[in-house]
């Protein structure tokens, strides 16, 4: 029974190990993401409460660097690009807006129509049996 025990944990160790790389892996990559998106709500959050509070020259000095750092920053220039896509790309998937009745009634149009086949379809082999 030892020997059977320690061929097992000869055999499943590797597989422990790479699913522990895999979920060191994944935590780095999600604390990235994570950390990307709360630096921009931060920025927002800084950038609206400048227009709210502060002087007209500290929000104007807070574009400018934003855009010094878009500038020289690949990096910032990608984060920014990929930020606003995955921002847009969930907005504009609700819009423009659909109307929930008009989209019921093509759902209800669709299933009679399907129904109608399949009743057709059935129709045609009875007949194709009688025939026989």
């Amino acid at each position: 029974m030892s020997a059977a025990r320690k061929a097992l944990r000869v055999v499943v160790f590797p597989f422990r190990a790479a699913w522990f790389l895999m979920l060191i892996a994944n935590f780095l990559a999600v604390s990235g993401v994570c950390l990307l998106v709360a630096a921009f709500v931060a920025y927002g959050i800084a950038l609206a409460f400048s227009y709210a509070f502060m002087p007209a020259e500290w929000t104007h000095a807070l574009w400018q660097w934003a855009v010094d750092l878009y500038a020289q920053s690949s990096w910032f220039r990608a984060a920014t690009i990929t930020f606003f896509t995955l921002l847009f790309s969930t907005i504009l998937r609700f819009w423009p807006a659909r109307d929930p009745v008009a989209d019921a009634a093509r759902e209800r149009e669709i299933t009679r129509q399907n129904d109608d086949l399949i009743a057709a379809r059935q129709q045609d082999k009875l007949r194709a049996r009688l025939r026989t």
